[in-house]
């Protein structure tokens, strides 16, 4: 089953790409992630097919990318951090807030402030 249509892929990342100073893989340069397969072609300038041969990491690895690592994140990772509020619980806080308001008694003294001696 396919995608929606009308729908996008803007509310994830599914690319993780690690950039490193040699084609050994020994230090991390620059690590980022990607929405789609086509924002690692514009952002290294690269074609699709490199970017496949790339990310499967198999012997057909193009010579000019081999600094980088591209792997397809399952599942995708959040560009947002998703925050969940539960809303029974912060209106039963509400409520006792406002009760603990209400009950609070206020001591009157013999004479106000503002009465005439």
């Amino acid at each position: 089953m396919g995608r929606k249509p009308g729908t996008s892929n803007k509310s994830n990342y599914h690319y993780k790409v690690e950039e490193y100073d040699t084609w050994k893989h020994e230090t991390l340069v620059r690590k980022g992630y990607f929405k789609t397969q086509q924002d690692i072609q514009e952002f290294y300038n690269m074609n699709r097919a490199a970017v496949f041969h790339t990310m499967k990491g198999n012997g057909t690895r193009i010579k000019k990318y081999n600094f980088l690592k591209i792997e397809k994140l399952n599942p995708p990772l959040p560009i947002h951090e998703k925050i969940v509020i539960d809303y029974k619980q912060k209106h039963e806080d509400e409520i006792n807030d406002l009760s603990d308001t209400s009950s609070m008694e206020y001591s009157s003294s013999s004479q106000s402030e503002y009465e005439d001696e």
